[in-house]
């Protein structure tokens, strides 16, 4: 768990959860720890913010984590996500499409936790 951790900012408690260079088999231990982390909150209370800098994706990977957005649809109040370019910015423009996922793109963690904060 040591990739989940809990930011405080500007009052609020931010569920960090950090992909930054994972590698395909690297992600599903994230996912599954995030899982069980969210899956003890109050629905529609967590603010989370997802680091996916130089993640490196597949298939595979993609599939992951829309099963994480999923997930976390029923938990998040709102979700931010800092690091996507390239092939990341194209598969989170697809699950941003869905209206249902509560979750906006940032370029800095600053911008995505004053964000957050304001939610």
């Amino acid at each position: 768990m040591d990739r989940i951790t809990y930011i405080d900012h500007k009052g609020k408690t931010i569920v960090y959860i950090n992909f930054s260079d994972c590698r395909s088999r690297d992600v599903r231990p994230v996912i599954d720890d995030a899982k069980k982390i969210l899956a003890h909150q109050t629905p529609g209370s967590v603010l989370t913010l997802i680091n996916v800098t130089e993640m490196m994706f597949d298939k595979k990977t993609k599939d992951m984590m829309q099963e994480l957005a999923t997930h976390n649809r029923l938990f998040a109040k709102a979700e931010a996500v800092i690091g996507a370019s390239g092939i990341l910015k194209v598969i989170y423009d697809t699950i941003l499409a869905d209206k249902k996922n509560k979750i906006r793109l940032f370029d800095t963690q600053q911008a995505a936790k004053d964000w957050l904060a304001e939610q």
